[in-house]
């Protein structure tokens, strides 16, 4: 699943080959001033925020209240009379009313319930990744081609934005699929479930990462 989902640096396939070279230092070390320029193009949010994410989420989250008993409020109120009015009982002589107590055992989730729930949020984040680097490798066919016949194409300045622009992007998914990972987590244990889905999961995430760097840098040497 996240094979697809790894599919930011394949932004950076285009505009390398537009170059034609590249070099760590000039590609892929942070910019402050291009990562503005960026910014400013496609908005702050493009690459920072994920808030649908949280439509993804299905109920029974760690901590989420279950069954709350309505309050007077929300029942139709009842005028007491001598008639209706509840009997209080009066403790005996010497004795004090221990307090009654009232609990509540929370729902346990099964690591199928909780594995689906959070596979949803993934597919999300997947979703996203697509959508936006459609965006930038739209964008930056289209801006290298509209240079290009004005005459005024700087291949490497070009390459180097919009590499500056997956990074970004894929640093930013890489801090979601962390925190999205870590919630999933702590939601296990909570459950008192094992935790070994969490390592192949990230275990996954990273070698996809490496595969399709890979995949791309082979298209380059051909």
């Amino acid at each position: 699943m996240r094979s697809k989902f790894l599919k930011i640096a394949g932004v950076m396939f285009l505009l390398i080959a537009v170059a034609g070279f590249w070099g760590y230092d000039k590609y892929f070390k942070p910019d402050l001033e291009i990562q503005h320029e960026l910014t400013s193009q496609f908005g702050e949010d493009f690459f920072t925020s994920f808030d649908g994410l949280n439509a993804e989420k299905n109920p029974g989250t760690v901590g989420q209240p279950i069954n709350q008993p309505k309050t007077t409020d929300d029942t139709n109120e009842m005028t007491e009379t001598p008639d209706n009015k509840p009997k209080q009982t009066e403790p005996e002589p010497g004795t004090i009313a221990a307090p009654v107590k009232q609990t509540t055992t929370p729902k346990e989730f099964t690591l199928e319930e909780i594995n689906n729930k959070y596979k949803s949020q993934f597919s999300y984040l997947q979703s996203v990744a697509l959508s936006r680097l459609d965006t930038l490798y739209s964008a930056a066919v289209q801006e290298y081609a509209q240079r290009k016949k004005e005459g005024t194409i700087n291949r490497s300045a070009l390459a180097q934005k919009y590499i500056q622009a997956g990074n970004m992007l894929e640093a930013n998914m890489d801090r979601q699929f962390s925190n999205t990972l870590n919630a999933m987590q702590a939601e296990l244990i909570a459950n008192n479930l094992p935790t070994d889905l969490i390592d192949a999961i990230e275990s996954e995430y990273e070698n996809a990462k490496s595969d399709k760097r890979s995949q791309l840098l082979s298209k380059l040497t051909k």
